[in-house]
């Protein structure tokens, strides 16, 4: 009766991790993974900065910081691990007038609550880092990093077991007591157990087409 156990809809970073993840967490669950699009990350994930960001914003004590931590070292490994482009490169935050320098200390204070390495700097120790950059003070954060993050949602799809299909665009929904079945563009129906929506700044649209509002 079932295609899969898992439909994820959805090919970029967030949605071939979801895959990733519920291989390992169940073994022999059945993952399809839907992408519109003829490859992953096509979208967000294939065009951003490459940051491995280290956490140092957010509230100490909250999930955001903890996942944040967490998470950078996790991809720094992962990366490691399959031979994907990345580096631990730090980086600066740099204050240039008196009014900023409270909250750059309140950053050092955060930073420090959350377990991330933070280094108070002087304006000759900003230059060592960076010679072009000028402040009264600054913060090096040791673990903010740098990847390819195209690379590592490919290492994902690779590694993950699901079945990934490209070019698979859902334009119907239909929940029932058994689960969802779905069509996508090109006429083909899935049905699975459990669908999980990871479409990016598509998510709307597929909910909509779930029936959620």
């Amino acid at each position: 009766m079932f295609d899969c156990d898992v439909l994820v809809i959805g090919g970029g970073i967030v949605g071939l991790s979801t895959a990733y993840a519920l291989t390992r967490a169940a073994p022999g669950t059945r993952v399809t993974v839907l992408e519109k699009e003829h490859a992953p990350a096509r979208h967000q994930t294939g065009r951003n900065s490459g940051v491995i960001h280290s956490g140092i914003y957010y509230r100490p004590g909250s999930l955001k910081a903890r996942f944040a931590v967490e998470g950078a070292a996790e991809m720094v490994k992962f990366c490691a691990e399959w031979g994907i482009p990345h580096e631990v490169t730090g980086k600066l935050v740099v204050a240039t007038s008196r009014d900023e320098l409270p909250r750059l200390h309140a950053l050092v204070q955060r930073g420090r609550e959350n377990g991330i390495p933070v280094r108070e700097l002087g304006p000759a120790q900003i230059s060592e880092y960076e010679p072009r950059v000028r402040g009264l003070a600054a913060i090096h954060v040791g673990t903010t990093g740098i990847c390819d993050y195209t690379a590592v949602a490919q290492q994902l799809a690779e590694a993950s077991g699901a079945s990934i299909l490209y070019g698979a665009e859902v334009t119907v929904i239909d929940r029932r007591p058994w689960g969802v079945a779905v069509r996508t563009a090109d006429g083909r129906i899935l049905r699975a157990r459990v669908l999980v929506n990871c479409a990016g700044l598509h998510c709307d649209r597929i909910a909509r087409l779930a029936g959620d509002d």
